[in-house]
């Protein structure tokens, strides 16, 4: 890693020296890695800051806690289990894993455990976690790829605009435009019709990295206009008044363009770049437990008379370069050696400025193994300076060489005209003429359930769907949006409906289809449909609440009037329908909370609404119309027979008091019964006669069942 240089005219040969007990705990004190000891009990012993920072706590909070309050309730006894076989059988204990902050966000962490000894000759755990929260998203997202065309374009949450062979602008999509918007841009400037090439003219009040982004953009962008090029991809920085951000910008000639057509994609890469700030801004240095860190940390000092050594390398170095830590401090020319010659002269001239400019070194360069593997490696380190005039460079090693095969993966994706979408949360998929499915993308392979091989050749009208409608009817395959679109030639947009998906049950989508010609012939079509099963789930959830009675858990006055008025317009429509309306009172039900107080009433309320569901049908309805006094509503009931079932139900609250801890409380109900006829205009005809027969029984002496029918 370090070669001679100039300026240096002797080397020293340093063995790595061991830390002691205070440098230990220094490290630990300030690794960027997370790092806990559990007890043989499953109790944090310590925890070091990045880890509790990691976790959203105080360190203070996290001692003595149980390790389990840091995974989703349902799998503590499974990973409790899994701690104490590793301490007591020595398995193995590491990977990735799925983790929630003290904020109900869920991590991805990369984990390590090793044992050691503890007193009474119980062992302890020792634990290193890595936030890998953001690898895995940008894993995730380099995976979705397909093919799209410009009309999925304002689904794209990348900032895009397409530009002519002078730079002028054709074409942005919404996030374009909404970015603008935010940043106090005049659109005459930056959307269609302006000049690209002026927008990235470096402003006045710009300096530093961003005037050195913006003129090497400005030089990369005009020979891509001029066809000296095919394509970029760079990162900037652009920073707000109140927001560091970052962006990596791909441009690209669209193959095959006639007029030339240029593509420009801005994708936010801010979390990504922060977290990697976090890192460079982390110093520390590791002893042999970070084995298992990836990569490698080091320490490398520079002294005023101009010698090189390396005082430390973490065990990661040996999985890395194949050396071990002994063989990397002990030959300063040793990593030096493994840089393959293409990339040394860079790799050293890096090292050059940084060292003359006393600024972090990062670089990335790649080596080749003993063994003859070739690793792409990223090298971060900072100076400091130490005593006597030396300078003691702390850093990390890593290997990136899946980061660098991704990248390679995404700008061959480019030449294809597919960068613009790939990272489209959104299901698409094409469908021929037929309606049958030719092709999808990896977000509705994920969504449906099915692989690309499994959702080939299946059609809109494939009874494996069993698709329903918004209000739970049958979705026929031949009215759904793909196919209406076939048909009719038009768009369709904005359908909801749900499916069948393997693994999950029923999902519900927000379908948008598409038809696509060629040469005035209807060719295929394709559907964008988003995921939106919670957003569905919870409408509902709350429907159902703003209808239920919170304490008796039967519907409240508002789910009651709801139902009735769909009642009065099916006996409006059917006048030899028949439906009867109960209303129903506790008597004397302020005795009660005198009585036995409030707790006990409340129990008294929900132990009557349970006899009433176990004495009505499935299609009854029973309501807690206000305080003590319920309503039920018996759909295709006649009037004799809801006298008969209100004698049914006021004889059996007679017979089952309330059971409140040793005592019974017994109640009584009087109960008044209507119909709803053609002849009502509104509810409250019937409401009014409902409450009328209950007066009468009330008043004829209550525990009493009494009847008001409408006039002939």
């Amino acid at each position: 890693m370090v070669e001679d240089m100039g300026s240096v005219d002797q080397v020293a040969i340093v063995p790595a020296v061991a830390g002691s007990s205070a440098l230990l705990d220094q490290v630990i004190a300030h690794s960027p890695i997370g790092i806990a000891v559990i007890d043989s009990e499953g109790l944090y012993v310590d925890v070091n800051p990045a880890y509790a920072t990691l976790y959203g706590y105080a360190r203070q909070e996290m001692l003595g806690q149980p390790f389990t309050m840091v995974f989703p309730p349902e799998q503590h006894a499974r990973v409790l289990a899994g701690h104490q076989a590793f301490l007591q059988e020595g398995t193995a204990l590491k990977g990735e894993f799925d983790v929630l902050r003290r904020d109900g966000r869920l991590l991805t962490i990369l984990a390590e455990s090793t044992r050691l000894p503890g007193a009474q000759g119980r062992p302890l755990r020792l634990v290193y976690v890595l936030d890998i929260t953001d690898r895995r998203r940008v894993e995730l997202a380099l995976q979705a790829s397909g093919r799209f065309l410009n009309s999925v374009l304002d689904a794209l949450t990348a900032h895009v605009c397409v530009l002519d062979e002078q730079g002028t602008i054709l074409a942005v999509n919404q996030a374009w435009r909404d970015f603008a918007t935010a940043n106090g841009a005049v659109a005459s400037q930056v959307h269609e019709g302006a000049s690209y090439t002026a927008v990235c003219q470096s402003p006045a009040d710009a300096h530093g990295p961003a005037v050195e982004a913006l003129t090497a953009f400005g030089v990369l962008l005009a020979e891509v206009l001029a066809g000296q090029r095919q394509h970029f991809q760079m990162e900037y920085p652009c920073h707000s008044a109140d927001e560091q951000r970052w962006f990596v910008a791909r441009v690209a000639r669209i193959p095959g363009s006639d007029p030339v057509r240029v593509v420009v994609a801005h994708d936010n890469v801010s979390p990504l770049i922060l977290a990697q700030e976090t890192l460079r801004r982390s110093e520390a240095e590791l002893q042999d437990m970070a084995a298992s860190i990836p990569g490698a940390m080091f320490r490398l000092r520079h002294s005023a008379q101009a010698f090189w050594q390396f005082t430390y390398f973490s065990p990661g170095i040996e999985a890395l370069f194949e050396l071990t830590p002994e063989q990397a401090c002990d030959d300063i020319h040793a990593l030096g050696q493994c840089i393959l010659p293409a990339d040394k002269p860079a790799h050293d001239a890096s090292l050059q400025r940084a060292v003359a400019q006393h600024l972090p070194w990062e670089h990335e360069y790649r080596i080749q193994t003993r063994s003859g593997r070739v690793k792409w490696v990223h090298v971060l380190a900072k100076p400091k300076h130490g005593e006597g005039g030396d300078t003691v460079w702390t850093g990390m090693l890593a290997d990136v060489s899946q980061r660098k095969q991704m990248e390679a993966v995404l700008k061959a994706s480019e030449d294809k005209y597919r960068t613009l979408f790939e990272t489209v949360p959104q299901g698409v998929v094409y469908q021929d003429a037929q309606g049958r499915i030719t092709s999808a993308n990896p977000a509705a392979q994920r969504i449906l359930g099915l692989t690309i091989e499994q959702l080939q050749g299946l059609a809109s009208i494939d009874a494996r769907w069993q698709a329903l409608r918004e209000d739970g009817s049958d979705f026929p395959g031949d009215q759904q949006p793909a196919m209406v679109a076939l048909r009719t030639g038009v768009p369709v947009k904005d359908v909801l409906m749900s499916v069948i998906v393997p693994g999950r049950g029923r999902a519900w989508l927000l379908v948008n289809a598409t038809p696509l010609f060629r040469n005035g012939e209807l060719q295929q079509v394709y559907a964008l449909f988003e995921d939106i099963t919670e957003r569905v789930l919870m409408s509902r959830e709350l429907h159902h609440q703003a209808r239920t009675d919170f304490l008796t858990g039967v519907a409240n006055r508002r789910g009651l009037m709801d139902r009735m008025q769909i009642e009065l317009d099916r006996v409006l429509r059917h006048p030899d329908v028949r439906c009867s309306v109960m209303s129903v009172d506790l008597d004397h039900f302020k005795q009660v909370n005198d009585t036995w107080g409030h707790a006990a009433g409340d129990a008294v309320l929900r132990h009557v609404a349970r006899l009433m569901q176990q004495t009505t049908r499935h299609n009854d309805l029973v309501a807690r119309s206000g305080g003590e006094e319920f309503a039920l509503l018996l759909p295709d009931t006649g009037a004799e027979e809801a006298q008969v079932l209100g004698e049914r139900l006021r004889e059996l609250v007679a017979q089952n008091p309330t059971q409140q801890g040793s005592e019974q409380i017994a109640v009584t109900v009087s109960v008044g019964i209507s119909v709803i006829a053609p002849a009502d205009v509104n509810l409250d005809a019937v409401l009014a006669r409902a409450d009328q027969a209950l007066y009468e029984a009330k008043h004829g002496g209550r525990d009493a069942v009494r009847a008001v029918l409408p006039q002939a």
